[in-house]
């Protein structure tokens, strides 16, 4: 079968002869500067000709002398939310998120009774915040000396991430804690673990992304599933923003003992040069770029034979994680409880100026290349998908830990799972709570991360 890497290339080089034939006439390519806005500008619309999905509504003569910034979003169709040209030297391209900088997340929220208040919503594991002691649910009395208000806590939070440090005062603890940066990588499996409700044995794991580093735990999670007899599984993908699509591939073929080696887990459908391509679980497991390569028969001994799986969303939930839901559901039941999840279904590889010598060094283009759809030529998902329970995990505050059974989310699939609240012990929940400002959003917006990955 063809792959999607077979692709990538072929797309490379019809590139390389677009830009070439390109420069026949030297009015219509002028030989501009490197380095000049007019170099990039000129670069960037010819690979947008090319590879974007939309490339027959881009503009006919675009004003090249223009901030590359600027220009790309010209260029972009209006239906398109991902897309993006960085530049790793220009931070403003490419904005930080406050996880990746401190380690942890936080969310101004509007309670039910009116108060304000600023929690800690995500720590990430390892990172300085945890080494601090932070952990979700904290409550936030001061920011940098600050008391955080709704119209203050974006710019506290640009201030932290700037100066990459914070100095937090929490509710409940005396003192301040100071957060500085430590560079650390992060292990996408936050958590996993097994418990007992109402005589059923749950397995339950947090994935934070479909990065390439999640693959050993991800065996180690279900190598332990399977020690403890699991009968119920519970995904969390509620702040998971994508990744890889063979890391989606590979917990798929964990999860469903239906799938094969041979059948379809995604097809990808792309403008008139980069045409429709069907790929199986095993062609997306031998894309796998770490030292520890994944076959599809050496997952035998993880795998999981479940009828259902539940997979906890929320607004968060974008891309390779909402691709694992929508291709899982042609194998097995998939229950998704939470929130409507953001709606990338699209796939996208980044573009470089590969001539030699370089004209536009640096600059990189993240362009909404592929439509992505399941074996049941199910998707456009654009607008999210839509739980099939609701649940609200500010329902209950403070917040609890990932895979606290008290958990909203958590309590959603227990009472899906015994048809029946009254079998399962809920807290009381909190009139509804309104978020007023979130630090995840620049984690959303990087979601149009490489996902496709040519061998």
């Amino acid at each position: 079968m063809k792959t999607c890497s077979l692709l990538i290339k072929t797309l490379l080089l019809y590139l390389f002869f677009f830009s070439i034939t390109g420069c026949r006439k030297p009015e219509d390519k002028p030989d501009y500067p490197a380095g000049s806005q007019e170099s990039i500008n000129s670069w960037v619309l010819d690979s947008m000709k090319v590879y974007y999905y939309w490339n027959t509504s881009l503009p006919g003569k675009p004003e090249l002398n223009t901030d590359p910034q600027a220009f790309f979003k010209g260029l972009r169709n209006g239906a398109d939310r991902f897309s993006a040209l960085v530049n790793p030297d220009l931070p403003e391209s490419y904005p930080p998120s406050l996880a990746h900088t401190l380690g942890f997340d936080w969310i101004t929220l509007q309670t039910g009774d009116g108060q304000v208040q600023t929690v800690i919503s995500l720590v990430v594991p390892g990172s300085r915040g945890a080494e601090k002691g932070l952990t979700r649910g904290d409550l936030i009395k001061t920011i940098n000396g600050i008391v955080p208000s709704a119209a203050n806590i974006a710019a506290l939070t640009t201030t932290s991430i700037l100066q990459q440090s914070a100095e937090l005062e929490l509710a409940g603890k005396t003192g301040t804690i100071k957060i500085s940066r430590l560079t650390n990588s992060e292990d996408p499996v936050y958590t996993y673990k097994a418990f007992e409700s109402g005589g059923q044995t749950y397995g339950y794991l947090f994935l934070n992304s479909f990065e390439e580093s999640a693959l050993v735990q991800l065996k180690k999670a279900f190598t332990y599933f399977k020690q403890e007899q699991v009968q119920e599984l519970i995904v969390d993908l509620r702040y998971n923003p994508g990744g890889s699509v063979p890391v989606a591939a590979t917990l798929a073929a964990l999860i469903s003992s239906n799938a094969t080696e041979g059948a379809i887990f995604v097809e990808y459908r792309g403008n008139s040069n980069a045409g429709s391509r069907k790929s199986s679980f095993g062609a997306e497991l031998g894309k796998v770029q770490t030292v520890q390569k994944v076959s599809f028969s050496g997952l035998s001994d993880y795998r999981l034979n479940l009828s259902r799986v539940y997979v906890l969303t929320g607004s968060h939930t974008a891309s390779a994680a909402e691709l694992l839901i929508n291709s899982l559901r042609p194998y097995l039941t998939v229950i998704q409880s939470g929130q409507q999840t953001l709606g990338k279904d699209m796939a996208s590889f980044v573009i470089k100026d590969y001539r030699n010598p370089q004209l536009v060094p640096k600059w990189e283009i993240y362009p909404m290349i592929f439509k992505l759809y399941n074996a049941a030529g199910k998707g456009d998902y654009s607008n999210g998908l839509i739980p099939d329970q609701t649940a609200d995990e500010l329902s209950v505050l403070p917040l609890k830990p990932f895979g606290d059974i008290s958990d909203p989310l958590i309590q959603s699939c227990l009472q899906k799972s015994f048809a029946g609240a009254g079998q399962v012990k809920t807290e009381a929940v909190s009139e509804k709570s309104k978020v007023l400002f979130d630090s995840r959003i620049p984690v959303d917006l990087k979601s149009n991360l490489t996902i496709v990955r040519p061998n």
